[in-house]
């Protein structure tokens, strides 16, 4: 099972180098494309903000058939490559 740590220690130093850690900076970049993202599929502004479709062919990454989620790599560990790979540009220190 792959866990991150849940300690107190764990959770003061995320907030030392927020600016630069490529994990928040991976939740803002999906949270900002998801908004508009939802922006360009409903123009008229009818879609919730919250919508989220379900049951697409993409499921099976995070929910595997034959498996557990909690088998499948977090998302932290493809924020540098994902965010790299849509041409986002890191700071000197981060990169």
């Amino acid at each position: 099972m792959l866990n991150q740590p849940n300690d107190n220690s764990t959770k003061a130093n995320m907030w030392e180098n927020y600016e630069n850690d490529p994990r928040m900076a991976y939740l803002e970049w999906l949270s900002m494309e998801a908004r508009l993202l939802r922006r360009e599929l409903f123009p008229e502004g009818d879609c919730e903000r919250g919508f989220v479709p379900c049951n697409t062919f993409s499921q099976g990454f995070h929910l595997p058939v034959d498996g557990d989620w909690r088998d499948v790599a977090p998302p932290s560990t493809r924020a540098e490559r994902v965010l790299k790979a849509a041409g986002v540009v890191f700071p000197e220190a981060a990169a």
